[in-house]
């Protein structure tokens, strides 16, 4: 009789065991598989994610709407005191 391996797969976990003379399979252990999740659970996930993809959304388009609003102000402030300003701004070539 020839000599055995036995063999640990990194990817999936199944163990074997394998003829050292021929290669072949002589043996299979698969690891138990995990149950999965409930239809009900991943319609909870699913509902939760969308509830915070909104809210996400929601302080997006806060933040868009206060910028907007701060830069309008900025605006109209730089706009006021151009327009109190007297004369025409220096130019590049009157400083040589």
């Amino acid at each position: 009789m020839s000599a055995t391996l036995d063999v640990l797969c990194p990817c999936c976990g199944n163990r074997m065991k394998v003829d050292a003379a021929t290669g072949e399979i002589l043996a299979e252990e698969r690891p138990v598989s995990k149950p999965s999740k409930s239809f009900e659970q991943a319609m909870t996930e699913v509902n939760t994610g969308a509830q915070k993809r909104e809210e996400a959304f929601s302080k997006a388009a806060d933040r868009t709407r206060n910028q907007q609003d701060l830069l309008d102000r900025k605006f109209e402030e730089a706009r006021k005191k151009a327009a109190d300003e007297k004369g025409r701004p220096p130019s590049i070539f009157d400083l040589e």
